[in-house]
């Protein structure tokens, strides 16, 4: 058994004609013959005594969303080619009774640079935007006139990458548009932390 409490371990699951191929910490584990069609195979799902810090997927295809669900926050995964390829992310969550806020961030994963930061604030009522480059912060754009999240509530969250900015929308209603600051095919990489909770997320 490749796996033991306490140690860290790294899961590869290659995806091939006949078979799901399986390596653990870099050795082949097991092969698993499909029982269904490839392409009804839509949803990656972990449960059990196990904490997760990353998921990456690699070379999917790009017309097919990738769905997370049920991830533990902090959450990053990795954007499949990049957000000018992705176009859409959906992120539907919970705001537990006790938050204070939370932010959902689109980095590039080799510099750490964020291209855009969205952090609602709910104690002071206001949604922050921003973008840090080379750990330095630039001009906050902040939204205060009607906050689209309150504790307790569940929300979705859409961010559509257009070709001059980001395009946000949440249960529905437009609420901000973020005008690039850095190119969108840079961005490859998605985090989510703090006082929220999440169901699922499509990218």
């Amino acid at each position: 058994m490749p796996f033991q409490p306490g140690i860290y371990f790294e899961v590869i699951i290659n995806v091939k004609g006949h078979c799901y191929q399986v390596c653990v910490n870099g050795q082949h584990f097991l092969e698993y013959r499909h029982r269904l069609s490839l392409h009804t195979v839509q949803i990656l799902e972990i449960k059990g005594n196990v904490t997760v810090n990353c998921i990456n997927f690699t070379n999917p295809s790009h017309n097919t969303p990738v769905t997370v669900t049920n991830p533990v926050v902090p959450f990053q995964v990795a954007i499949p080619g990049n957000i000018a390829r992705a176009r859409k992310i959906t992120i539907v969550g919970n705001v537990p009774f006790h938050a204070n806020r939370f932010h959902v961030n689109l980095k590039n994963s080799m510099t750490g640079n964020i291209a855009l930061h969205i952090n609602p604030r709910l104690k002071d009522r206001v949604l922050v935007r921003n973008t840090q480059t080379h750990g330095t912060w630039g001009s906050e754009e902040r939204h205060s006139a009607t906050l689209p999240f309150a504790p307790g509530q569940a929300f979705q969250m859409e961010i559509m990458n257009t070709r001059n900015c980001y395009q946000v929308s949440v249960n529905g209603l437009h609420v901000f548009d973020y005008v690039h600051r850095i190119p969108a095919n840079q961005v490859d990489q998605l985090e989510i932390a703090g006082d929220v909770s999440l169901s699922y997320v499509q990218y």
